[in-house]
């Protein structure tokens, strides 16, 4: 790994495997601390395997067994939630995603039958793996929510947020880069899309932007020519050498344009180059790193763990990116986050723009010892699959603001908000399939 890769990652990256409470010694001698990478990659494969075996949900915290009785999947048009409730009527509710419509969630009965029953204490093993044929975006997003309204079950059980329940809370404030503008960046002249770019940083307060390069609809294209190496130029000049930039590539170049435009970030002192490559295309993102000084950013599309599992042995990234929904929940990401803290890296994961993505991304980083020092932050959308706000009070009593770019995270129980019971009550039940 190259020591000048590293001036975006954060310098509180810890321990590598004694956060995770993995000894150093069950894994052999050659791991002596966080970022020392042994150049056998079987070795690699079976200190990641180690790690990820070793279970998230801290099942200490709970004395007896919590027996989920019921589990309701509520509709209202296009939008859901998940509503669970123990055998000793402790409750909890969560958000769907809203991009997720109404073909995909039959398939949540399947889900519900694994879960009924079954002792929450045990959600390690309830949250679905690698095996079978199970998994990709629509299956993992449900699973994520009906985790998260298990956590917030069991967290409003015992009072403690959800981040206390898969680890001990190491990040109660969270800086965040502004990520939003994704149309408008790469299809606005840069004239335009930074003047809106500005607006939002009135609301955000961040320290950190997130360009986006491409937009021609095919690789290494643009709609004008030139058009991004200007946006990301004058992005540097409107904001100064002191504001943190990064750049989403979304998918937009083969490895060729992917080094590239990546020298331009270098020149304009850019401190990451997220997913510029076609979703997949694993060899040629390794091409990529190995080609440049600015830290790779990857994952928000990804599945399975697995995956991870490559990126992070083949030292094909920087900082693994899994979101929460995309990905399938919270325990899934933490064993993410453990395999890249095992070799030095961080994370920083990927928001969905909808429903209540920035409230769980919250939780999960308050609890991961390895997080990068800006969190991935869309404004204060809380907009359902119908278009609506959902309306949520913070249990704690304090709305979540941006103090100079910096979120506290909820310290209510389970995910520390209650949703309009009037907005819930718009939300039936369902019962055909």
């Amino acid at each position: 790994m190259k020591s000048n890769r590293r001036k975006f990652i954060s310098s509180a990256v810890v321990g590598g495997l004694a956060a995770t409470g993995v000894p150093f010694s069950s894994l052999g001698a050659d791991l002596k601390s966080a970022g020392s990478m042994p150049t056998d990659l079987q070795t690699r494969y079976d200190y990641l395997d180690e790690v990820v075996k070793r279970p998230v949900f801290r099942k200490e915290l709970f004395s007896s067994p919590v027996i989920l009785e019921t589990i309701e999947l509520l509709r209202d048009r296009n939008n859901f939630l998940v509503r669970v409730r123990s055998k000793e009527g402790a409750v909890g509710i969560a958000a769907g995603h809203g991009s997720q419509n109404s073909k995909s969630w039959p398939a949540f009965e399947g889900i519900m039958t694994r879960f009924l029953g079954k002792d929450a204490r045990d959600l390690d093993k309830l949250v679905p793996g690698d095996s079978g044929k199970s998994g990709g975006i629509p299956f993992n997003s449900q699973v994520a929510i009906l985790e998260f309204a298990i956590l917030d079950m069991m967290g409003n059980l015992i009072k403690k947020p959800a981040g206390e329940l898969i680890g001990k809370i190491v990040n109660p404030m969270i800086s965040v880069y502004q990520g939003s503008r994704v149309v408008e960046l790469r299809q606005l002249p840069p004239e335009e899309s930074l003047e809106i770019v500005k607006k939002d940083l009135l609301e955000s307060k961040a320290k950190a932007i997130k360009m986006r390069a491409g937009g021609g609809g095919i690789l290494d294209g643009d709609n004008a020519p030139g058009r991004t190496e200007k946006l990301l130029k004058m992005a540097r000049e409107t904001f100064g050498d002191q504001m943190v930039l990064g750049c989403d590539g979304n998918g937009n170049y083969t490895r060729k344009g992917g080094i590239r435009m990546g020298k331009v970030l270098e020149e304009y002192n850019y401190s990451w180059w997220e997913e510029m490559v076609p979703f997949g295309q694993y060899d040629d993102l390794k091409h990529v790193k190995d080609g440049l000084r600015i830290p790779i950013f990857t994952g928000e599309s990804e599945s399975h763990i697995s995956t991870f599992r490559w990126l992070i042995a083949n030292d094909a990234c920087d900082v693994v990116q899994p979101d929460q929904l995309y990905f399938g929940g919270m325990i899934r990401s933490m064993k993410v986050a453990r395999m890249a803290e095992v070799f030095g890296k961080t994370i920083v994961p990927h928001i969905t723009q909808y429903g209540l993505g920035y409230l769980y991304m919250l939780h999960f980083i308050s609890a991961c010892p390895n997080a990068g020092k800006y969190q991935e932050f869309d404004l204060f959308s809380t907009r359902d699959a119908n278009g609506n706000n959902i309306p949520i009070v913070y249990k704690s009593g304090d709305p979540i603001t941006s103090y100079d770019g910096v979120l506290k995270v909820p310290t209510g129980s389970g995910l520390g908000i209650t949703i309009d019971p009037e907005y819930v009550k718009k939300h039936k039940a369902l019962k055909n399939w």
